[in-house]
């Protein structure tokens, strides 16, 4: 099989060079079956994506992406696109493994289990090792994950795993200005907390509802104020949080709705984060549509989409296919 690694060199772990080129050329020399190829693309201007990732789609067998969320949320948006001519000249969907170069790196997480930056270039050594070719490929290891499909109004249509509005843009605007990593996002989550109860530095952008309608499929959330909407295919979220209720349903995504007071919010915090409770104006659940209009922007991935009012309808898209280190047992 032919394998390609598209690096982010400017993703945090990349960049401080836990994944240099010459590292991960090393260690695939030296731990990648002789039956196997690759390369290596890295640093493509962004006005050459969309190219580059075709040319590598048509050429590769697996496509380990070494990034953060962004750059994988950024990839699908090129990669899903590009199924139908694929399909019409006869090539199959290449499959992927993600690897966490950036600072939180929620979908890697996810789908490549117990790795670090040590660690990762050498499982995935060991994955592609497991077979010969595309055709010997187990399925029970191959992971079927359906993106969120963003389809809002004024733009094209964009695929990503994690979305929010409210609160939680608001604290990762913040969060982007202090800068980046697990640390970071501990210590926002305490200081937002704090801030909340008892005032403080981010009182003023965190205590505070949005204008908010939401209809999750057939029912129409009751509350127009709320603090925060999050969105997401995965019920293991940033650091330790699954603050979804529902276990994972097929062809469904998790969906959770917060307009309690932020007091209220804050001082129940853990157990909202660890999904053992829903307040009595709160929403938790999984769907298969959701339409919305609020005020202001949203996140997703990471990446902030900054705006004045946002309508959107979210749905999943088509499946990519990854390759992953354990053997799937049907749950997210």
């Amino acid at each position: 099989m032919h394998i390609t690694f598209f690096l982010n060199p400017f993703s945090g772990k990349a960049f401080y060079g836990f994944f240099s080129e010459e590292r991960i050329k090393d260690i695939l020399r030296k731990h990648l079956s002789r039956s196997h190829t690759f390369e290596i693309v890295s640093g493509v201007p962004p006005d050459l994506l969309q190219q580059k990732i075709r040319e590598i789609a048509f050429v590769s067998d697996v496509i380990v992406i070494v990034g953060g969320d962004g750059t994988i949320k950024t990839f699908a948006d090129f990669f899903i696109p590009l199924y139908d001519e694929l399909k019409a000249k006869g090539k199959n969907i290449p499959f992927l493994i993600p690897i966490g170069a950036g600072s939180l790196n929620v979908v890697a997480k996810n789908i490549v289990k117990n790795q670090t930056p040590g660690t990762a270039p050498r499982i995935v050594c060991d994955i592609v090792n497991n077979f010969s070719s595309r055709s010997d490929v187990d399925p029970l290891y191959i992971r079927k994950v359906r993106p969120l499909k963003i389809e809002e109004e004024g733009f094209s249509p964009h695929f990503g795993f994690m979305f929010a509005n409210g609160l939680i843009f608001s604290a990762m605007e913040y969060y982007y200005s202090k800068g980046f990593g697990p640390e970071k996002a501990l210590s926002l989550m305490v200081k937002s907390i704090l801030s909340i109860i008892f005032g403080g530095e981010l009182s003023h952008i965190l205590k505070r509802f949005i204008d908010c309608e939401v209809q999750i499929d057939d029912f129409t959330f009751p509350h127009k104020k709320v603090v925060s909407c999050i969105i997401s295919v995965f019920r293991k979220m940033v650091l330790f949080t699954t603050p979804f209720t529902h276990n994972y349903q097929k062809d469904k995504f998790f969906v959770a709705v917060f307009a309690d007071p932020h007091i209220k919010l804050a001082l129940n915090f853990l157990w909202i984060a660890l999904g053992k409770k829903v307040l009595e104006k709160s929403f938790n659940g999984v769907a298969q549509n959701v339409k919305m209009s609020f005020e202001g922007g949203y996140t997703l991935d990471g990446e902030v989409f900054k705006r004045e009012k946002t309508t959107l309808k979210i749905s999943l898209g088509p499946e990519l296919l990854f390759l992953t280190n354990e053997k799937q047992k049907g749950s997210q």
